[in-house]
């Protein structure tokens, strides 16, 4: 009996390594033998400021809007500048206007005082326009406009100029038919009838005129 139970024993202890072995096979498990790992944490770079070019650059390429700007660059060329300065009050308005031109040998500026009403279709300019830098003889001796307009529509329009010049004497009356295709002003034709008067000359001159304007 006693060696039964030995036996037993001993069969029990070389038999469970076997069976531990083949429980922990399939089962996953840490190793304790590999050496820990570390994290290399970098100091981050030093940002540096930048600062913005809101300069605007220079466009050198060449449009018609800027074409002038190439071929005025002779110093032999005429410039011209015109400031204009106006005020509204109701259907009416009231300003004046100054017209410089400049060139190597020459220099004269006009100004001009206007005074305009305007109603529905109907519209009439009333301004005198003198030299600045007339002489004493002279000073008062502009011109003088007055002109009826009436806008048979967007595209049409009828002007009757009358202009009285006291430094020559001359006095002209205009009627101008004025066509418009476009909503805006990219293109007018003008279409201009008058005659002129003069107390220095004789006999009575008449005038036919053409003229286009287009915008770029």
């Amino acid at each position: 009996m006693k060696k039964i139970i030995l036996i037993t024993l001993l069969s029990l202890i070389f038999t469970m390594p076997v069976i531990a072995e083949e429980h922990y096979n399939d089962e996953i498990y840490l190793d304790l033998n590999t050496p820990a790992g570390s994290i290399n944490l970098k100091t981050p770079q030093k940002l540096e400021s930048m600062k913005l070019d809101l300069i605007p650059a220079k466009d050198f390429r060449v449009s018609p809007q800027n074409i002038y700007d190439y071929n005025n660059k002779n110093p032999y060329s005429k410039q011209s500048a015109s400031y204009k300065r106006e005020k509204k009050h109701g259907n009416f308005a009231f300003g004046t206007k100054t017209d410089t031109t400049f060139a190597p040998e020459s220099y004269s500026q006009t100004n001009t005082m206007f005074a305009k009403y305007n109603k529905n279709r109907f519209t009439l300019n009333t301004s005198y326009k003198n030299n600045s830098f007339a002489s004493l003889d002279k000073t008062g001796k502009g011109t003088f406009a007055f002109t009826p307009e009436y806008k048979l529509n967007n595209h049409v329009t009828l002007q009757n100029v009358y202009s009285a010049n006291f430094m020559d004497r001359n006095r002209k009356n205009e009627l101008i038919f004025s066509l418009k295709p476009f909503k805006d002003d990219r293109m007018n034709f003008d279409v201009g009838a008058g005659q002129i008067y003069s107390d220095n000359t004789s006999p009575i001159r008449s005038q036919l005129n053409f003229s286009t304007k287009i915008k770029f």
